[in-house]
């Protein structure tokens, strides 16, 4: 028994040793910005503005990746989560169309529906249950919910106790924020706060604390193709297959007729 008490306390001791020479290694920071160069599971392989190329590890937390940019309405999808601003009347009607909209990713802390002033839930008297001039009373809201449809210059959003169909501009700025670091694209640029182990600072790697992506390009961005512009021109010298067959027959005709 006694001899087992010994192993047991000889490897407790080892074992707290080890750990205690784990803690003392030294660490250092690493604060940076630079650009994606690659993509892989864990994290990204950044070139910083200093022209080191650094593998940094994803934050334990997706809490603590932000990724933002702009979007094209092409890179919508039914069921985003949506917020915008707007000016509205006792019937819930847009007073104009709305110009600027964010697509975010919702939290714990999130709260959907309309909002005045900061504070949650609408006004009863503007968004019905009084009878209410609708020219006499508007008020700016903010509308948080989820996308339902958008489609011949509208967009109807839904969430808690309501749905509403809004009016959008033909050029509606579309802003992203979300914490998911998929959503990083290679040239996008990239703010760090990470930490490496002093000895292992040559090879490079550090454990991210926190990033932020920022979009180089429109999320749903489509680049055109090279030579597009040369192509269509070619098209509209070349003659088209009729004009050519005619052409030919009658060469023939003449040929005959000689």
């Amino acid at each position: 028994m006694l001899r087992k008490l010994f192993v047991f306390s000889l490897l407790f001791t080892c074992c707290a040793g080890l750990h205690a020479q784990q803690q003392q290694i030294p660490k250092e920071t690493l604060r940076s910005e630079g650009k994606i160069i690659g993509l892989f599971n864990a994290g990204y392989y950044v070139e910083l503005n200093s022209g080191q190329k650094w593998t940094i590890f994803l934050p334990d937390n997706k809490q603590y990746v932000e990724v933002v940019g702009q979007a094209e309405p092409r890179w919508l999808q039914r069921g985003a989560y949506v917020s915008f601003a707007g000016i509205f009347n006792s019937k819930a009607e847009a007073q104009s169309p709305i110009k600027d909209m964010q697509v975010f990713q919702p939290n714990k802390e999130t709260k959907l529906g309309v909002q005045r002033d900061g504070i949650a839930g609408a006004n009863k008297a503007l968004f019905g249950g009084e009878k209410v001039d609708p020219s006499e009373q508007t008020a700016r809201y903010l509308v948080s919910g989820r996308l339902m449809n958008i489609k011949d210059s509208t967009m109807t959003v839904s969430g808690p106790m309501f749905q509403m169909t809004v009016p959008i501009a033909d050029k509606m700025t579309i802003r992203v924020k979300s914490n998911n670091p998929a959503m990083a694209r290679v040239g996008d640029k990239v703010e760090i706060n990470a930490w490496y182990y002093t000895p292992q600072a040559q090879l490079k790697r550090a454990k991210a604390t926190s990033l932020k992506v920022v979009a180089a390009l429109p999320f749903g961005y489509v680049e055109p193709k090279p030579g597009a512009n040369e192509k269509d021109g070619d098209k509209a010298e070349k003659p088209n297959e009729k004009d050519k067959q005619d052409k030919e027959d009658k060469e023939d005709k003449e040929d005959k007729e000689d």
